[in-house]
């Protein structure tokens, strides 16, 4: 095994619950003048386009909102709708799974490389070098810097790429949403599930609706066993 490519949400730290989230994004609303539901509503409505990098930061994101519901804020509350989005996102980032840091420095040790394949917002790059995986994640790819999500398999490929193997070199680990492990297993990528890490009592934000019929583990420490 060359290399381990791990998804973020859900894998490395934790998905949100999908009411807390509703919660969050009307109080940016509020934040920025705007009705907080129909914000809300044109928040999700341009999920994609968060996620592909239509949008470079989230105040950018915000203004469009706004821009479509009629809505004019001044800079500063646009800022503090940023704020209120900042406080919520950023402990999710800061927070790792249980073992998370210990099995990154192990993979390392033994000479894998580790990267990052995420759906994420333009949040995560800009703060990624103050997170606690910064220094143990080799090669990070992120859809908001990409143009693309996934389960798109060019991704997959940029991510074996950057490390330098092959994908039939790599492990995928993830949480399962969507077709992200059926793509990577497509593409000769040895895909894993873990046992997703949500948000304590929370509805989350994913979609497990696909049976997933390969390899799986419950804890990220069960990796180093089954690698070495």
């Amino acid at each position: 095994m060359g290399a381990v490519v791990f998804d973020l949400f859900g894998t490395l730290i934790a998905n949100y619950d999908r009411l807390h989230y509703y919660e969050v994004i009307e109080r940016m609303g509020e934040a920025a003048g705007a009705d907080p539901i129909e914000f809300r509503k044109r928040w999700y409505e341009c999920y994609v386009e968060r996620l592909t990098g239509v949008f470079a930061t989230e105040s950018e994101n915000i203004q469009w909102v706004c821009d479509q519901l009629g809505v004019a804020p001044e800079p500063a509350s646009i800022e503090r709708s940023n704020q209120v989005y900042r406080e919520f996102a950023l402990p999710f980032l800061m927070t790792p799974r249980t073992s998370s840091v210990e099995m990154l420095t192990a993979l390392k040790s033994r000479g894998i490389k580790t990267g990052l394949l995420s759906d994420c917002g333009p949040w995560v790059p800009a703060n990624w070098a103050d997170s606690p995986f910064a220094d143990l994640i080799d090669f990070p790819v992120y859809s908001s810097m990409s143009g693309m999500k996934k389960p798109n398999a060019t991704l997959y490929q940029n991510a074996a790429r950057g490390l330098g193997v092959n994908p039939s070199e790599c492990m995928y680990v993830a949480d399962g949403n969507g077709e992200e492990l059926v793509v990577a297993r497509q593409l000769g990528i040895r895909a894993v599930k873990i046992e997703p890490w949500n948000e304590p009592g929370s509805a989350p934000d994913a979609d497990y609706s696909n049976q997933w019929d390969g390899e799986s583990v419950d804890a990220l420490s069960e990796l180093i066993e089954m690698i070495d």
